[in-house]
C-alpha cells in the first residue's frame, strides 16, 4: 500500500486518500526520481529505456500526489523485478551452478532504517522481503535457507524458481553481467529512500553475496545529505563501503553530490592493475539534484522530478 506525505491542507478534500497519521506532513514542491538497471544492455537496451521511462511516469504521478520515498522506492523495484528485462526477480540471473540466488536491501533517510535479504532461492520480490525486514523485525539482514523461512513467514511472496525465474538452469551468458536494479527518492516530505535488487554476478559461485544487500555498500539514504543506489563488482563496493562514503564526503567535507560521487567511482576504478572495480551510482540530493556517474561503456539509468519528464538513457 503506497503511503502518502500530503499538505495538511489537502486532508479536507474529498479527493484527499486516506493516509496515517504519522504518514502526513507539509509537503514540498519539490520531488525526484532516479532508477538504474545495470551496466550491460545487450539485446534488451530498447526495451529496458522504454520500461524505465513508462514506469518513471507511474512513480511521478504518485510523488506528485504526496507518495512517500520509502514506498515508491519499492514500487519502482518492485516493478523493474517483475517485469523480466533485468538481472532482479524474475530474470534474474544463475549462478555458476545453474540457480537463481537474489539480494535486495531498501533504506529510509528518515531514521537510518534499513532491511535487506541475501542468497535467497524462491522469494518473488526480494525488494519486499527486504522492506519486511526492515519493518517487522529488529534485524536488518536476513540470509540464505533460513532468512527466507523468516521472511516468508513474515508474508514474502515464494514462487516455484525453476517455473518462475526466466533463466533458471540456464548459465548466464555474460559472465561480468552487472544487471542490478535500483532506485532513489526525494519525496514532497523532503524525506529520501533508496533501494537496490539483484541477481548478482554472473556465474557467481553459489553463496556468493555482493554489495547490493550491504547497507553503505550497494544503497544508502540520509535526510538532508544523499540517497544512492550501486551497481558493478560489487566486491569493490563493500571494501570501498561506496555509498556510505558518497554521503559522508557530502556530510563531512561539503563536496557537492556530483564530485563526491564521482570522487567513490574513481577511486574504485583505480584500485589496482587489471581491477575490475567497474561500475556505476545513482543518487539524488536533499535538493533534488540527480547524479549518475559510471566507469562502466554504459548504465541504463533513467530519472523525472517535479521540473522534468520522465526520460531514459545509457
Amino acid at each position: 500500500m503506497i503511503k502518502y506525505c500530503l499538505p495538511l491542507a489537502l486532508l479536507t478534500t474529498t479527493a484527499a486518500p486516506a493516509i496515517a497519521q504519522d504518514a502526513m506532513c507539509e509537503a514540498q514542491t519539490r520531488f525526484a526520481i532516479i532508477v538504474h538497471g545495470g551496466t550491460s544492455s545487450g539485446e534488451a537496451r530498447p526495451k529496458r529505456l522504454a520500461f524505465i521511462e513508462t514506469m518513471l511516469a507511474d512513480r511521478r504521478a504518485e510523488l506528485n500526489a504526496g507518495a512517500s520515498a520509502i514506498d515508491t522506492v519499492e514500487a519502482a523495484i518492485v516493478a523493474m523485478e517483475d517485469s523480466g528485462l533485468f538481472n532482479a526477480g524474475k530474470a534474474a540471473i544463475t549462478n555458476s551452478a545453474g540457480y537463481v540466488e537474489t539480494d535486495a536491501s531498501i533504506m529510509d533517510g528518515r531514521n537510518l532504517n534499513a532491511g535487506s535479504v541475501a542468497s535467497q532461492r524462491a522469494i518473488k520480490n526480494p525488494i519486499r522481503a527486504a522492506r519486511l525486514v526492515m519493518d517487522e523485525t529488529r534485524h536488518v539482514m536476513m540470509v540464505g535457507d533460513r532468512g527466507e523461512v523468516a521472511v516468508t513467514a513474515l508474508g514474502a511472496e515464494t514462487v516455484v524458481p525453476e517455473e518462475y525465474f526466466t533463466r533458471a538452469t540456464k548459465k548466464a551468458k555474460e559472465p561480468k553481467e552487472h544487471g542490478t536494479v535500483g532506485a532513489a527518492v526525494l519525496d514532497r516530505c523532503g524525506d529520501l529512500a533508496a533501494g537496490t535488487s539483484t541477481g548478482g554476478y554472473g556465474s557467481k559461485i553459489p553463496g556468493r553475496v555482493g554489495d547490493s544487500p550491504i547497507i553503505g555498500a550497494g544503497v544508502y539514504a540520509q535526510n538532508g545529505v544523499m540517497a544512492g543506489s550501486a551497481t558493478g563488482h560489487g566486491e569493490y563496493f563493500v571494501r570501498h563501503t561506496a555509498l556510505r562514503s558518497v554521503a559522508a564526503r557530502m556530510d563531512y567535507g561539503n563536496q557537492t553530490l556530483s564530485d563526491a560521487v564521482q570522487a567513490v567511482i574513481d577511486g574504485m576504478d583505480t584500485a589496482g592493475p587489471g581491477r575490475d572495480g567497474q561500475g556505476g551510482i545513482v543518487s539524488v540530493d536533499a535538493n533534488g539534484n540527480f547524479a549518475a556517474i559510471h566507469s562502466t561503456v554504459g548504465m541504463i539509468h533513467g530519472m523525472t522530478s517535479d521540473r522534468i519528464a520522465p526520460i531514459a538513457d545509457q
